[in-house]
């Protein structure tokens, strides 16, 4: 009976022990430094969301374009909702982009086009801007110094913040340069924000990255110039999901789309 009772108390000591250990191991968990979040905000991604604007505006009205995207899957695809706002009113269109082919859902109809044909970029083009966008996956030195980060504590998992604020003229056009480069609907738009991109004037950039769980959990830009005297541009970039679309894939209503008909207004 003394041997029985001798194991059990030896059982619970070595419970308690073992306890003990993983209370220890908690504790132990320490804060990352600045370069360390850095680093963790630098880790690649599969898939996310990504929202991208541009806004010209006087002190009357605005203009807005925009690109709602979802990425991810074996090969990264894009769906992408676009909405254009001008003098009140919101038009939309639905898009996939599978390498350079874009289809477009016309009234439940699904057309097949050419994504640079259409929209002055390509694949490529797309692919860096978001999921190769050098302002988290290699930011430059000047970025990294500007950073300053806070950083809270909940349930024992660390929440950092990076926030930047920035006049710098080369990092203002690193950032803003993807976005002017593929948010544009129309080779039209496209021309459009490549004159502004060169003639405005780069005023401050604002820049935001959270880092949860050791993993990136959101990433803002925004980008301020001025257009003239009385016009003023916005252009921004907002990741967040990131991890949620990895099996993404274009849907076999889209791929089995039609040819986008084409007007020929050339006159021989």
């Amino acid at each position: 009976m003394k041997l029985k009772k001798t194991i059990i108390g030896l059982s619970f000591a070595v419970l308690f022990l073992l306890g003990g250990c993983s209370k220890q191991e908690k504790k132990a968990t320490s804060a990352l430094t600045k370069t360390q979040v850095v680093q963790k905000a630098k880790s690649s991604f599969k898939s996310g969301q990504v929202i991208q604007s541009v806004t010209l505006g006087t002190d009357t009205s605005n203009q807005v374009a925009l690109a709602n995207t979802t990425f991810g899957g074996k090969t990264t695809v894009y769906h992408i909702t676009n909405q254009t706002t001008s003098k009140g009113k919101t038009s939309s269109t639905e898009e996939w982009v599978n390498l350079n082919n874009v289809y477009i859902n016309g009234q439940d109809t699904w057309y097949k086009a050419d994504l640079e044909k259409l929209t002055g970029h390509n694949y490529t083009d797309l692919t860096d801007a978001i999921m190769n966008n050098h302002m988290i996956t290699n930011p430059s030195d000047k970025l990294v110094s500007a950073y300053k980060m806070k950083k809270s504590k909940k349930d024992g998992v660390y929440t950092y913040t990076l926030t930047a604020k920035s006049t710098d003229q080369a990092l203002m056009k690193e950032a803003a340069a993807p976005i002017f480069d593929t948010t544009a609907q129309s080779t039209n738009q496209a021309k459009i924000f490549s004159q502004i991109k060169k003639v405005g004037k780069y005023q401050s950039m604002n820049v935001k990255a959270v880092i949860k769980g050791n993993k990136l959990s959101t990433f803002n830009v925004f980008v301020n110039m001025k257009l003239g005297k009385l016009m003023h541009v916005k252009v921004g970039q907002s990741y967040g999901n990131f991890g949620s679309h990895d099996f993404l894939r274009v849907p076999d209503s889209a791929t089995n789309a039609k040819d986008l008909p084409t007007t020929n207004t050339k006159k021989k």
